[in-house]
C-alpha cells in the first residue's frame, strides 16, 4: 500500500529522480500514490486488471515510463514490458516494482493477500527477465526493496499495510528500437 510513498526520501537520496525520472514520464497504474516529479504527477494511464497490456501511445513518445504494482497482474510479463519499452525512447527507462515472492506472497501461490495477482517474482527471476530484454534494454539497477521490513515478526501478516516494503525495484534503459535489430 502506497509503495511509492514510501520510497520517496531513499529514492531522491540514492538519485533516482535526478537520474531515471526526467523528462516527459508516463506512470501506469499510480490511481491512488502517483509518482510525483518536480511537484506534480506525471501523466498516468491505467490498465484494467490484467485484460491487456497494450497503450494508446506512440512509439519513443516518453523519456520514462514508471510502474509500481502493476506487472504482477498480468500473465506474461515479457510482453507486457516491451509494450512499455516500446512507449519509450532509445536512451528512455522503464522503471518498475513488483511485490517479493517470498517476503509479499509469504512462498504461497496463488497470492493469499492478493487474489488478482496472475504472476509471482523473486529477484532472480526479474534479473532473469532483464537478461531476456537485453536485445532492446539494459538493466540499470535491480534490488529488494525491504525496508522497514521486521523478519521476525508473524509472517502472516501483510506488513505493507504500514510502513514496510518488500518489494523488487527494476529499471531498465533503452538501447534500440525493436526495428534497430538486425538478424542473422
Amino acid at each position: 500500500m502506497n509503495e511509492t510513498s514510501k520510497l520517496i526520501e531513499k529514492r531522491k537520496k540514492l538519485g533516482y529522480y535526478d537520474k531515471y525520472f526526467v523528462g516527459k514520464g508516463l506512470e501506469i497504474g499510480g490511481w491512488n500514490d502517483p509518482l510525483i516529479v518536480n511537484g506534480k504527477p506525471i501523466t498516468q494511464h491505467t490498465l484494467p486488471d490484467g485484460s491487456t497490456h497494450l497503450l494508446p501511445f506512440k512509439d519513443g513518445e516518453f523519456d520514462f515510463l514508471y510502474a509500481s504494482h502493476v506487472l504482477e497482474h498480468f500473465p506474461v510479463s515479457i510482453t507486457v514490458l516491451k509494450e512499455w519499452l516500446r512507449v519509450v525512447k532509445v536512451g528512455g527507462y522503464v522503471y518498475f516494482s513488483v511485490p517479493d515472492f517470498e517476503l509479499y506472497e509469504k512462498g504461497k501461490w496463488p497470492s493469499v493477500f492478493n487474489p488478482a495477482h496472475k504472476n509471482n517474482f523473486s529477484l532472480i527471476k526479474v534479473k532473469a527477465i532483464a537478461t531476456a530484454l537485453s536485445d532492446i534494454a539494459y538493466p540499470k539497477l535491480c534490488l529488494l526493496e525491504d525496508n522497514n521490513f521486521d523478519y521476525s515478526l508473524d509472517q502472516s501478516i501483510d506488513q505493507t499495510r504500514g510502513k514496510a516494503s518488500c518489494q523488487i525495484d527494476c529499471c531498465l534503459q533503452k538501447l534500440f528500437t525493436s526495428s534497430d535489430i538486425v538478424c542473422g
